[in-house]
């Protein structure tokens, strides 16, 4: 068995980057608790949601916030802490710090500056999405939430198509709806895909259907079931020969450009993952046009 607290190099503090629960407040680990106890100071990016969580575990240490829109600022702070030999714990509201939340920026200056910086693995939305889709655990993509912008959303999702690789990332509620339509209009309706709704909460819904039954099943609950937290799974297709028609090339390539998207940008998304030549396909893609 191995200290829970780690050996101090430079007589330097530890950064701790410590998961905790993503919705039920029991889904944390014993040593968790024991170095949010320990610590000089959590950093937190909501000190009112994770005062609730360390009152229930009996937590006296004193918190500060560090969240998105201070994080700059406070970076400072706490590494001359650190630099002093006080040692913090950084957590987000849920799951793992830096994962789609605040935390890079004081992570790589601890770095930096020779802090050591441990991870106190725990909760996390997007594996625990994954261990139970029996799709995607052996190669994946995970890229956070989408791109705002519709046609970056788009050029995104298309690119991990040619990629073929499982596809994971975040959704928020407002645009469930038109990130399934987009789905469908570049993989088809008939496209399974995994959406785990609310994990280990109350109301928690994991389902496989395809995009059509999924839009089906938002409308015909008059979209109430448009809440909470949503964690997108596209799995990768079985595909054996990866050879592309020539009309499928024209007919995804102007679906991109019906998108917003540059020619040029297109061709590189095909490009990059069919290995073909740039200048070839400008020049194809232009007499195929004319056809």
């Amino acid at each position: 068995m191995h200290n829970s607290v780690q050996k101090k190099k430079y007589n330097y503090g530890v950064l701790y980057v410590v998961a905790t629960p993503i919705g039920n407040i029991n889904d944390i680990t014993y040593r968790a608790v024991e170095i949010l106890s320990k610590v000089y100071l959590v950093a937190s990016e909501d000190t009112r949601h994770s005062k609730k969580l360390l009152n229930f575990y009996g937590i006296k240490t004193k918190q500060i916030s560090y969240h998105k829109y201070n994080e700059k600022q406070r970076c400072k702070y706490l590494i001359n802490l650190l630099l002093e030999g006080k040692d913090i714990a950084l957590i987000s509201d849920a799951g793992t710090p830096a994962i789609s939340d605040p935390g890079d920026i004081i992570i790589s200056e601890a770095h930096n500056k020779k802090i050591h910086v441990s991870p106190i693995p725990g909760a996390s939305s997007v594996i625990s999405a994954i261990s139970v889709s029996g799709y995607a655990s052996n190669d994946f993509t995970f890229i956070g939430f989408l791109p705002k912008k519709n046609s970056q959303k788009i050029a995104v999702i298309s690119e991990n198509k040619l990629n073929n690789f499982s596809f994971v990332f975040f959704e928020s509620p407002n645009r469930v709806i038109k990130t399934l339509e987009d789905i469908k209009e570049i993989y088809g309706g008939d496209k399974i895909v995994i959406i785990a709704r609310e994990i280990t909460k109350i109301y928690e819904e994991i389902k496989l259907l395809s995009v059509v039954d999924w839009l089906n099943y938002f409308a015909k609950n008059n979209n109430e079931k448009l809440k909470g937290e949503f964690v997108f799974i596209i799995p990768k297709d079985n595909i054996i020969d990866r050879d592309i028609s020539e009309d499928e090339l024209v007919n995804f390539i102007n679906l991109l450009l019906d998108n917003d998207i540059s020619f040029n940008t297109a061709i590189k998304i095909v490009c990059k993952k069919y290995n073909l030549n740039k200048n070839f396909m400008y020049k194809k893609y232009l007499n195929l046009a004319k056809k």
